[in-house]
């Protein structure tokens, strides 16, 4: 499998939102596939730490069991951090594909936004997968799934809404 972590390595300007801190978890919906959310198991807390890449910060986080954050798990490792500034958070995105040479070939997008307005954060993610038959070893990329993009049947959607502890 291939994979594709796309960042815009943008230095970290003085206008962009600091993610980190923890947070209480209020609420958690999602879908799979998409369309139909209802709620989902989630940590109760998770907690936002600024991190390096190739001297480029990003975000990254984990679901947490207590408000202490004593007992923390990664959520989605260095793939489901947040890499690029945007307007009130931080975007993450990914893409990957798997197979080809005239088989069939699995390509993949995850897009996950953390906004963050006054105490209320928004993490939102969405994942879209197509098995394309007929690519050539080349053409089954994440480039390839990255030109096809949202058009991809969306498999999988949360969207979990926080407020910051002090």
């Amino acid at each position: 499998m291939r994979i594709a972590l796309l960042a815009l390595l943008a230095a970290c300007g003085s206008d962009d939102v600091d993610l980190t801190g923890l947070y209480r978890v209020d609420s958690a919906i999602g879908s799979e596939p998409c369309g139909s959310d209802a709620t989902i198991e989630h940590p109760p807390f998770v907690q936002f730490a600024e991190m390096e890449l190739f001297g480029t910060p990003y975000f990254g986080y984990a679901g947490c069991t207590d408000e202490t954050a004593t007992d923390c798990e990664s959520i989605g490792g260095l793939i489901g951090g947040f890499f690029e500034p945007i307007d009130n958070g931080w975007l993450g995105r990914s893409s990957f594909s798997s197979g080809g040479g005239g088989g069939e070939c699995l390509l993949g997008i995850v897009r996950q936004t953390a906004l963050l307005r006054g105490a209320s954060l928004t993490i939102e993610a969405s994942g879209y997968e197509e098995l394309a038959v007929g690519l050539t070893e080349e053409q089954c990329s994440p480039d390839e799934a990255e030109q096809r993009g949202e058009a991809m049947p969306c498999v999988k959607h949360s969207l979990v809404e926080a407020t910051k502890l002090d």
